[in-house]
């Protein structure tokens, strides 16, 4: 660990004598950066951060939120409950777990299932989104109904996470919070944190990780390095590489076990976590190379992590559609200052910064400035014949 706390010490861009492609690594940081949006963008290889960029007014000290990036950080809490031996197999049925469903044709889905994205229940346009307004987001999840047979077809699906949080909580008879941070981020030695609840004060596990951008490299490395620690297996390695494998196949995307596999060569793959309203970690395991992206967040920690929808609560009978917009005004410009907020509204919002690298309502695939991010992030470790 002193290894990367010497690195948290250091400022300036590029850092590192790794080799990289620095023309690629150049064309990144312009592109990243030039976007008003950005507040932080991350490059480490090989364990040696080698750029380190913030937006202006920020610092590597100021979290920034993961959005769906979250989803990661808990599902190797199943890696490491397999590893304790907590844990026999993925293909345990949920009503193992929640016995609301024990009697009930959904319970028949398994933790795989979850996983992989392939429960069969219901998706909203939106993904379920909505799940994030409503006031008991466990409820939410627990009263979608099943429309497909489980593990025959991949659809993302924000229910699918949020289901884990009970299963991770009877395996280890703790919160889902508390395992989180018992089993990952105090190895990792990450100290400051946000861990955002529901009205309720139900841990969400499919959002709401509040934490400083390099605190996302160190759980990134922990992909490269297949669940390894610092010389101790946090994560089940077997766990790690069939999570990193292609499983399903999706629109602009191979899939695994909450994992997005984007780009793939004869020796090399692109692996990517990606949060609503342009947050991004990648990862190029076979090259020790981690990335993150993030846009800017606006969240004062003295309100805490308890979602308030403040004067939204009242309007919670609107279509989502008309919420979500509502949503976007309350936010502000996205330059405003969050000690001035009154904490009527708490939430982990970035929505109000239009991010150039989001493309609402498309596919990767289908979004020109995410796609060329991406073969950026791919090319780094290309090297021009002058460099070799």
């Amino acid at each position: 660990m002193l290894r990367f706390l010497l690195i948290l010490l250091l400022s300036s861009n590029i850092l590192s004598a790794e080799k990289v492609n620095e023309s690629v690594l150049n064309q990144l940081s312009n592109m990243i950066m030039s976007d008003p949006a950005t507040q932080a963008l991350i490059v480490s290889h090989k364990g040696n951060i080698i750029l380190e960029q913030y937006g202006n007014g920020y610092s590597k000290t100021d979290f920034v939120t993961s959005q769906s990036i979250a989803k990661a950080f808990y599902a190797v809490l199943f890696g490491v409950a397999i590893e304790k031996g907590l844990l026999d197999d993925l293909d345990q049925p949920i009503s193992d777990y929640l016995p609301e469903w024990k009697n009930d044709k959904r319970g028949e889905i398994t933790i795989r299932n979850l996983l992989e994205m392939k429960s069969g229940l219901y998706r909203s346009e939106s993904w379920n989104e909505e799940m994030f307004l409503s006031r008991n987001n466990l409820d939410f999840a627990l009263s979608v109904e099943l429309v497909k047979e489980p593990g025959e077809i991949f659809e993302y699906n924000n229910v699918n996470t949020a289901l884990l949080g009970p299963v991770i909580e009877k395996i280890y008879n703790a919160s889902p919070h508390e395992v989180l941070k018992k089993e990952i981020l105090n190895p990792l030695e990450i100290t400051e944190y946000g861990l955002w609840k529901d009205h309720a004060l139900n841990d969400i596990t499919f959002h709401g990780i509040d934490l400083a951008p390099l605190d996302f490299i160190k759980f990134g490395q922990l992909y490269a390095q297949k669940g390894s620690w610092e010389g101790k297996q946090l994560v089940n390695k077997a766990f790690m590489e069939q999570s990193m494998q292609p499983i399903s196949e999706g629109p602009g995307e191979l899939y695994g076990m909450h994992t997005s596999i984007r780009k793939m060569s004869e020796n090399k793959r692109l692996l990517v976590k990606e949060g609503f309203n342009g947050q991004y970690l990648f990862v190029i395991p076979e090259e020790n190379l981690v990335a993150v992206k993030f846009t800017k967040y606006l969240h004062n920690r003295e309100n805490g992590y308890v979602i308030s929808l403040g004067p939204m609560d009242y309007l919670l009978w609107l279509p989502f559609s008309w919420l979500k917009a509502i949503g976007e005004a309350f936010a502000g410009d996205g330059e405003s200052d969050p000690e001035e907020s009154d904490g009527s509204i708490n939430m982990p919002a970035t929505m109000s910064v239009k991010d150039k690298f989001n493309c609402p309502n498309t596919t990767t695939d289908k979004c020109p400035p995410v796609q060329r991010m991406q073969d950026l992030v791919f090319g780094l470790t290309d090297l021009s014949p002058n460099q070799e």
